[in-house]
């Protein structure tokens, strides 16, 4: 067998099986399975290591693969983002959100670099192959306001302005987020319901002073929330609001 690509004859025989079977990621388990199956080493773990260093498998979560074909020259796949994404969570608790959604919703014509991922398992950053990802731990409860009409999860348009208010640092700071929500349009009553469901007191002041909620000013003064100040820190512009008990600092 004519090697290919620097890969050796019992490299380039696995690589080809995957490729026949159409695998795109697969389990070590699996993959050791079908290295026994057709005979192609007596050490199915040196073969895998070797596939590694060679980047034609490439590890995204600990005991799972992605398959880098032979037909790659560059040593890249065709698997997008949001498809590793879903290989990694291997869940349907998730939405992608803040920035990417601040994007789809035309909040911002700006492109993020990563891919924001609210979900109940992980919180860290995460690189695979050359794909960023912010992983946000959020309890079940919070896992709300999510769109349906795409392939992937989205947050909604006022799921996505609770998450801008809540994150702002990850989008240039709350000034910046609070005067682009100014100009914006958006759904009142949803988004008043949400801040509720959301049970937070600072977003609930916040959804507050932006939408001038009766709802949530008698809701805030029943939980004895207007009579002490609730502090932002370095949210990047001055604001000091006496009705809904809000100060922020740089």
């Amino acid at each position: 067998m004519k090697k290919t690509q620097g890969l050796t004859p019992n490299q380039e025989r696995l690589l080809s099986i995957l490729e026949y079977r159409k695998y795109k990621k697969i389990k070590r388990q699996d993959l050791i399975g079908l290295i026994s199956k057709y005979k192609i080493s007596k050490n199915p773990s040196y073969l895998i290591k070797s596939m590694l260093q060679k980047k034609r498998l490439v590890s995204f979560k600990r005991g799972h693969y992605i398959v880098v074909p032979m037909s790659s020259v560059n040593k890249t796949t065709e698997i997008t983002e949001f498809e590793l994404n879903e290989y990694f969570l291997e869940s349907e608790d998730y939405y992608i959100g803040l920035y990417n959604a601040f994007n789809l919703h035309g909040f911002t014509e700006q492109v993020p670099n990563k891919i924001f991922v609210f979900n109940t398992r992980y919180s860290f950053d995460k690189k695979i192959l050359h794909y960023k990802f912010k992983y946000l731990k959020i309890k079940k409860d919070k896992l709300f306001g999510i769109l349906k009409k795409y392939k992937y999860h989205y947050s909604d348009k006022e799921r996505t302005i609770i998450d801008a208010l809540d994150y702002a640092e990850y989008l240039g700071g709350l000034g910046k987020v609070i005067d682009t929500l100014k100009e914006s349009k958006y759904n009142k009553k949803k988004l008043v319901d949400y801040s509720v469901k959301y049970n937070s007191i600072k977003i609930m002041k916040l959804i507050g002073r932006l939408t001038n909620s009766n709802k949530l000013f008698s809701l805030l003064k029943k939980k004895n929330a207007l009579s002490y100040y609730t502090t932002i820190k370095k949210s990047g512009a001055k604001i000091i609001d006496k009705k809904w008990k809000i100060r922020t600092t740089y």
